[in-house]
């Protein structure tokens, strides 16, 4: 991951990302609604303790019937 991404990113968007990334490390368990994050800096400065929700959006994917 590049480091600017990481530099600039909000506490709230690398809980995002922690969330993400523990899920896709472990596809044999299902999400939960809320996982609980808990997230430090390098030099161990406490960022907070976060919660996630896991929401599924709809994703629209369009197939071609018939030409206009």
């Amino acid at each position: 991951m590049p480091v600017q991404f990481v530099e600039n990113s909000t506490a709230e968007q690398l809980a995002e990302l922690a969330a993400a990334m523990h899920w896709k490390d472990h596809p044999e368990d299902c999400p939960t609604v809320i996982t609980a994050i808990h997230l430090a800096d390098v030099e161990g400065s406490d960022l907070g303790l976060f919660e996630v929700r896991c929401e599924m959006q709809p994703i629209f994917t369009a197939t071609l019937l018939q030409l206009a």
